[in-house]
């Protein structure tokens, strides 16, 4: 069953990114590499919670991240 998720969001990057990529033009490069690399994120990302969803989010995260200063601050 989480193999059916991971088909469905690569299909749905596929298809994102080759309705976008034909809308640009070919002198652009830079917004087709930035388009595949926020495409390739974002897939990663998707795949990450698809295949892990025990991990904890970027909130914990952050808040991981600026817990010392928080001290620091009161």
């Amino acid at each position: 069953m989480i193999w059916m998720k991971v088909a469905g969001i690569t299909v749905v990057v596929v298809i994102i990114v080759s309705f976008e990529w034909v809308r640009l033009d070919n002198v652009r490069v830079r917004e087709r590499v930035v388009l595949a690399s926020i495409a390739g994120l974002s897939w990663i990302s998707a795949l990450v919670a698809v295949l892990f969803p025990e991990m904890p989010g970027p909130i914990r995260w952050v808040e991981w991240l600026y817990r010392p200063l928080s001290g620091l601050l009161s």
